[in-house]
C-alpha cells in the first residue's frame, strides 16, 4: 500500500536527483582545465515501481544508480602504444641533431676546414722544405686538425654522458609511477568496496600511467580478485612492474668493464630489485632511445666462433673476430654463458685473436666452434659507432702518413701522428694496425718530439739529397686523393660519408618523430572528444537540471497544497 505522502516522497527523489547532477556538473565545470581529467556522468535509473491496485504498476520516481565517466579503454591502449614510439624517436632525434651539431659541418671550423688547411700548408712547404717556417707551420695546423679530432671525442663522449643520465633519470621516473600508481591502486580499492567508483583517483592513475608509457612501452591490464575488485596490472617486456598495490623497482649498477672498447667507464646497467637484468630486446620509450644513442653499435660488438682452445694455458684462439681493440681485460660471452678475460693477443699474419681467460672462468668448459660476443648487439647507429668510424679513420689515416715519415732519412724517420702516453717502445706500424688500437679520437696528436724539433719532420726519403728534396712531401699530399686509403674512397669521402650518414640519420628519426607526433596528437584529440569537459555542453546541463530541480520543487509545492486542503481543510 502506498504512502499518504506518495507524492511528496517521488517528488523529493527528483529533487536530489536533479541536485546530484548539478553537483556533478559543477565538478565537471570546475575540472575542464584538470590534467588528465574525465567528464563524468551520472547513471540515472527508475525506482522501483509499487502494485497500484488492479491497474497496474506506478512508479516511484528516480535515482543515480552511479557516477561514471567517460573514457574509451581501447583508445588508452591506442595511446600508450602510439606514445611509447614518440618517445623513443623524440630522444632519438634531440640526441642525433646535437651528435650533428659536434661535427660543425659545414662551417669554417669544420673537418673540412682543417683539413684544408693543414694539406694548404703542406703545399707550401713542398716549395721550400728547407724553410723552418714552412715546417712549423704545417706542424701547427696538424696540431690544430688533431685538436679538432680530439674535440670531437670529448663532444661524442660528452653526448654518451647525457644518453648516460637520461637512462637514470629514465628509471627514476619509472619507479617513482610504479609506486606511485601502486598507491593510488589501493587507494581506489578502499573506496571502491562499498560499490561506488572512485572516478578522480583512477583519472590521477591514468595520468601517471600516459606518463610512463612515454618513458617505457608498457602492457596494461585489468583481472579480477575472488571478491570481484579490480586488480591493475602493468609489465614491461613481459616482467612485472606493478601488481595491484604491488611493484617491482629498477636498480642501476656501474659496469665494471666496458660492452663497447669505445664506451666511456661507469655506464649503467639495468636490473630490478631481485636482481634479474631487465629485457632490452624490444624495449620501447624514451628509455630505450637513450640506451640507443648510449650503446648502438650497429651490430658490430665483437664476436668471433672459437677455432683452437688450449686448456693448459687456459687460452682460446678466434680466426674471425671482426675487431681487435678490445679492452685489454674484460667480459664476454661463450655460447651465451658469461667468461672473463685478462689479456689478449693478436696475431697480424694470421688474423687471429688469442684471448687468455681468467683463472675462475676456465676454458675447460668451451668447445671449437662456441660462439663468443662481448657486449650487446645493438643494431642503432649510436656514440660507440660514430666513434668506432672516426677511430677507423685517425688510425688508417695516420698509419698512412706515417708510413712516408717513418722512411725518411734512409728509414729512420719519427712518426708524425702518435697518442698521448706513446713511448715509442712500440713501433707503430701501418702493416699491423693492431699497433694502432690504442690510438683514438680521445689521444690523437702530433708526436711532441716533431713539435718541439721541426727538423724531425722527414721530406725526403735519401738523407743525401739536397735541401730542396720533397719527395716524402709530395708523396703525403698526394694522400688526400689516394683512393685506396677507404674503401669509400679518398679521405674526405671517407669523413664526408660519416657526416652525411649522421645527417641521413637525423633526418630519418626527426621524420620518424614528426609522424609519430602527429599519429599521437590524433589519438589525444579522440580520447579528449570522449572525455574532455565541453563547457558549452555543461552550459547546457546546467541549464536542464536546473529545470528539472525547479520542476520537481514545484511539484512539491502543488502536493503541499493538496495535502493542505486534504487534511486541514476536509478534515480528513
Amino acid at each position: 500500500m502506498r504512502s499518504s505522502f506518495f507524492g511528496l516522497n517521488v517528488a523529493q527523489q527528483g529533487l536530489y536527483t536533479s541536485r546530484t547532477m548539478l553537483d556533478i556538473t559543477n565538478h565537471n565545470i570546475s575540472n575542464a582545465e584538470t590534467e588528465g581529467y574525465s567528464r563524468q556522468y551520472g547513471v540515472q535509473k527508475a525506482t522501483r515501481p509499487l502494485p497500484n491496485a488492479q491497474r497496474g504498476m506506478v512508479g516511484t520516481g528516480t535515482t543515480i544508480e552511479q557516477i561514471s565517466q567517460h573514457r574509451n579503454e581501447y583508445l588508452d591502449h591506442k595511446y600508450w602504444n602510439m606514445n611509447k614510439d614518440y618517445g623513443t624517436y623524440e630522444v632519438k632525434s634531440t640526441m642525433l641533431q646535437q651528435m650533428e651539431l659536434i661535427f660543425n659541418e659545414p662551417s669554417d671550423v669544420g673537418f673540412t676546414s682543417f683539413f684544408d688547411k693543414m694539406f694548404e700548408t703542406l703545399q707550401s712547404l713542398s716549395k721550400d722544405p728547407s724553410d723552418e717556417a714552412n715546417r712549423a707551420n704545417f706542424l701547427a695546423s696538424a696540431e690544430s686538425f688533431s685538436q679538432y679530432i680530439t674535440d670531437l671525442g670529448k663532444q661524442l663522449r660528452g653526448t654518451q654522458n647525457d644518453a648516460n643520465f637520461g637512462v637514470k633519470n629514465s628509471v627514476n621516473q619509472i619507479n617513482s609511477y610504479a609506486e606511485q600508481i601502486s598507491t593510488l591502486n589501493q587507494q581506489v580499492r578502499n573506496l571502491e568496496l562499498n560499490g561506488n567508483r572512485a572516478n578522480d583517483l583512477r583519472d590521477q592513475r591514468m595520468v601517471l600511467v600516459d606518463k610512463l608509457s612515454k618513458v617505457v612501452g608498457i602492457d596494461y591490464q585489468v583481472a579480477y580478485d575472488q571478491y570481484g575488485m579490480e586488480t591493475i596490472n602493468i609489465t614491461i617486456n613481459g616482467q612485472q612492474l606493478v601488481s595491484g598495490n604491488a611493484f617491482n623497482t629498477l636498480e642501476l649498477s656501474t659496469r665494471e668493464t666496458l660492452d663497447n672498447p669505445e664506451d666511456n667507464p661507469d655506464l649503467y646497467d639495468i636490473k630490478w630489485n631481485s636482481g634479474k637484468n631487465l629485457y632490452t630486446d624490444n624495449l620501447t620509450g624514451e628509455l630505450k632511445g637513450y640506451i640507443d644513442i648510449r650503446d648502438g653499435n650497429n651490430g658490430n660488438n665483437f664476436k668471433g666462433t672459437i677455432a683452437s682452445v688450449d686448456t693448459g694455458n687456459n687460452t682460446i684462439t678466434l680466426a674471425d673476430a671482426n675487431r681487435f681493440d678490445i679492452p685489454q681485460s674484460g667480459d664476454l660471452l661463450i655460447d651465451g654463458n658469461p667468461y672473463e678475460y685478462d689479456s689478449y693477443t693478436y696475431n697480424a699474419g694470421t688474423n687471429e685473436v688469442t684471448l687468455k681467460l681468467d683463472a675462475a672462468t676456465p676454458a675447460t668448459g668451451v668447445a671449437i666452434g662456441n660462439k663468443v660476443a662481448m657486449g650487446d648487439l645493438n643494431t642503432f647507429k649510436g656514440v660507440p659507432y660514430y666513434m668506432q668510424q672516426l677511430n677507423k679513420f685517425v688510425r688508417t689515416f695516420a698509419g698512412e702518413m706515417n708510413t712516408l715519415q717513418q722512411s725518411g732519412n734512409g728509414g729512420t724517420g719519427s712518426p708524425l701522428f702518435v697518442y698521448e702516453g706513446y713511448d715509442g717502445s712500440t713501433p707503430l706500424d701501418a702493416g699491423d694496425m693492431s699497433s694502432y688500437t690504442d690510438m683514438t679520437i680521445d689521444n690523437f696528436i702530433v708526436n711532441p718530439a716533431m713539435a718541439e724539433d721541426v727538423s724531425l719532420l722527414s721530406t725526403k726519403a735519401n738523407a743525401g739529397d739536397g735541401e730542396s728534396a720533397n719527395d716524402i712531401i709530395l708523396a703525403m699530399i698526394d694522400k688526400r686523393q689516394d683512393t685506396k686509403m677507404f674503401a669509400k674512397g679518398v679521405p674526405d669521402n671517407y669523413m664526408q660519408s660519416i657526416i652525411s650518414e649522421l645527417g641521413i640519420d637525423v633526418s630519418q628519426m626527426s621524420s620518424f618523430r614528426d609522424g609519430q607526433e602527429q599519429l599521437t596528437k590524433m589519438i589525444t584529440n579522440q580520447r579528449l572528444s570522449i572525455s574532455d569537459v565541453d563547457l558549452e555542453e555543461e552550459t547546457v546541463n546546467l541549464l536542464k537540471y536546473q529545470q528539472a530541480y525547479s520542476m520537481s520543487a514545484k511539484i512539491m509545492s502543488v502536493f503541499d497544497e493538496i495535502y493542505n486542503v486534504t487534511i486541514n481543510q476536509m478534515g480528513v
